[in-house]
């Protein structure tokens, strides 16, 4: 589920009201207040921006998150398969990114529109890619 700021503030302001009059019965200045306010509120942006910033890939059937790997190696064994040694060697060449987007495809069944959804990309940055490394693919 998206990370919905406004529904947090509101909790956010709400526990702070509670937080504040407690401060005041316990008879802490409104300086100091307003000062631990501003620190508990800039924490809540940092965990905010946190929050929008992190995407979790989503697997092929989209029902549920994964993380993203640790390292390419492990999941493009599939390039040992490719019985032409020239190509098998200008796959190696590739950069990790354009390896783990040929995997989404190869390996995992992707297409390119789940691609792009899993990267938050639009379909025709994933296809200009895919050109890319086509072209790269046909000069070896």
């Amino acid at each position: 589920m998206a990370y919905n700021y406004a529904r947090e503030k509101r909790k956010f302001d709400a526990e702070w009201k509670r937080m504040a009059l407690w401060y005041r019965k316990e008879g802490m200045s409104e300086e100091d207040i307003e000062a631990m306010h501003r620190f508990d509120l800039a924490q809540f942006n940092r965990d905010r921006a946190y929050e929008s910033r992190r995407r979790p890939l989503e697997t092929a059937c989209g029902s549920c998150y994964v993380q993203a790997p640790e390292s390419t190696s492990s999941r493009c064994g599939w390039i040992d398969e490719v019985s032409d040694q020239q190509l098998a060697e200008q796959l190696r060449n590739l950069s990790k990114s354009d390896i783990e987007l040929l995997t989404l495809m190869v390996r995992d069944g992707c297409g390119v529109n789940e691609i792009a959804k899993l990267y938050g990309v639009t379909h025709s940055t994933i296809s200009r890619k895919i050109t890319r490394i086509k072209n790269f693919l046909k000069n070896f």
